[in-house]
């Protein structure tokens, strides 16, 4: 959408979910990518379905949307994810749910059958993204070659977006559980002038997640000590450290 708007294209967001990036970020981040968005010229409807799209002669000309209305169109971009193909398992009478259902040795319910990649599921979790799945194939190659303490544990995964736009570039990442759970400790910083907002979510004294907008110097830093999975000291003063990245002032 902003690679269209920046060349002059009138875009139309259709996003079926009620907000923006709704799997990587939370409502105030999400409200920060959507005013970036409006400010280049794109039009975004949320919670809005598209049911088809209409051509004629082979040519694009409409986005019919689930309630009835008719967008005109003369290009469509679809952004559809993945989707677990799961008949073939099912066929085979392996559990399935979302996905494939695996174990730590990604194995199915059937002993004898592996799977890895967007078909399966591991410990609830459906990634659909390349690196979990050349982490499983790498955990799964070892297994099958012998060595009997190959395990997969899950993917941490860092979701990283520059927007370039008129003025300067629009930065966001994301990591682990960004939604907070009842008993989670949240620390935020918000500057709405600057558009700039941080948020680190902590849970049994562990960082468990994060989202930045804006201004990403501490990323890296904050990243690592969720990637370390260690402890956080008591009083808060480090951490407070590497969400401000301000030499503890």
């Amino acid at each position: 959408a902003r690679a269209l708007a920046v060349r002059g294209a009138q875009v139309v967001l259709a996003q079926q979910s009620e907000r923006l990036m709704e799997r990587q970020l939370d409502p105030a981040a999400s409200a920060l990518v959507l005013r970036h968005l409006t400010g280049l010229g794109v039009e975004v409807h949320t919670e809005c379905r598209v049911r088809d799209v209409r051509c004629v002669g082979g040519a694009v000309r409409s986005v019919e949307m689930a309630d009835g209305y008719a967008l005109d169109a003369d290009l469509v971009v679809l952004a559809c994810g993945v989707h677990p193909r799961v008949s073939l398992a099912q066929a085979a009478g392996l559990d399935v749910a979302k996905g494939v259902v695996v174990d730590d040795e990604l194995r199915t319910s059937d002993p004898y059958v592996h799977a890895i990649g967007d078909c399966v599921q591991h410990a609830g979790t459906v990634y659909g993204l390349a690196a979990p799945a050349l982490e499983q194939a790498d955990a799964l190659a070892a297994l099958l070659a012998g060595d009997t303490t190959s395990r997969y544990t899950g993917t941490r995964s860092l979701t990283r977006l520059t927007l370039t736009g008129p003025d300067s570039p629009f930065d966001l990442a994301a990591f682990g559980e960004t939604e907070v759970l009842p008993g989670d400790d949240v620390v935020q910083l918000a500057d709405a002038t600057r558009g700039t907002y941080r948020k680190v979510v902590v849970r049994d004294d562990r960082l468990v997640g994060g989202v930045l907008v804006g201004e990403l110097g501490t990323v890296g830093a904050l990243a690592r000590a969720w990637e370390g999975a260690e402890p956080l000291p008591s009083d808060g003063g480090p951490l407070l450290h590497l969400l401000t990245n301000d030499g503890g002032s």
